[in-house]
């Protein structure tokens, strides 16, 4: 309630003699987010007749892009710390969960995955595993933490499959990947034999491979990704409103329609 109450209160000091269409809005998001944010920046633009200006990339990249001067009005992030350390360190007034994720296992058809084979693949030594990199893209962390729980049922494994996993990032200066994408890249040129993604990513990796499978961990492997907005300090008073909206009802349905699981829709039937 008091988070409802900070973000409505400031979505209620907009300047009003400043005109909504001679001013822009600035969301850097995690990659991730791009179709689900891509289509809330559109909307929320339409509707206030304003520019919303959207960046992506791993969360980690972004905040230190901010860190080093590039200004935001809010920041999305595929997890609740780097939010939570923009408002410990005063860059940020506030921040609040948004959506929840999950871990998914992305391989060609060859390899026949399923849920019931995941783990056991995993844990196969010939497995050649493509991961995000770690402390910078939470995708990455929460591999790691993935990779944990793995070792507490088959000891020793975490740092097995730490040998095995390859890095797949595109550099902050580099090309794009061709497909857009750095771990289908992978996958089709076999460079790895599975990557671990996020499972909101299904569509996306249905029309880029197809052919390939895309299974959810069980249940006791899954690490919970946990999605938060800061809203920055010195932002754009409509930001607070952008905030609102990715909370309201609407902008959670897209998230759901994302693949995301949002965290306030309400029932059918009200």
């Amino acid at each position: 309630m008091r988070l409802f109450v900070i973000f409505t209160s400031l979505a209620m000091l907009i300047a009003h003699n400043i005109r909504a269409e001679d001013r822009a809005l600035t969301v850097f998001a995690a990659g991730s987010l791009r179709e689900a944010f891509s289509a809330i920046a559109k909307d929320f633009g339409a509707a206030h007749k304003i520019q919303v200006r959207t960046e992506f990339g791993p969360s980690g990249r972004m905040r230190e892009r901010m860190e080093h001067g590039e200004q935001a009005d809010l920041f999305a992030s595929a997890d609740i710390g780097h939010a939570r350390t923009f408002v410990e360190d005063g860059r940020a007034v506030v921040m609040a969960m948004f959506a929840r994720n999950s871990i998914c296992v992305l391989a060609p058809e060859q390899l026949g995955l399923a849920e019931a084979t995941v783990v056991p693949k995993l844990l196969d030594r010939s497995t050649r595993i493509g991961i995000s990199t770690p402390k910078i893209d939470p995708l990455g962390d929460y591999t790691v933490e993935l990779y944990s729980r793995i070792a507490r049922s088959h000891a020793g494994e975490a740092q097995n499959l730490m040998e095995r996993s390859t890095v797949i990032e595109t550099p902050p200066a580099g090309s794009p990947p061709p497909s857009r994408d750095a771990f289908a890249d992978a996958l089709r040129e076999g460079r790895v034999d599975l990557a671990i993604v996020y499972c909101s990513g299904r569509d996306r990796y249905t029309r880029l491979l197809p052919k390939a499978a895309m299974v959810s961990l069980p249940p006791e492997f899954q690490v919970g990704p946990e999605y938060a907005l800061a809203l920055l300090k010195d932002a754009d008073p409509l930001a607070a409103e952008l905030a609102l909206f990715v909370l309201s009802p609407k902008g959670q349905a897209t998230l759901a329609r994302s693949g995301f699981v949002p965290i306030g829709l309400p029932k059918a039937d009200r």
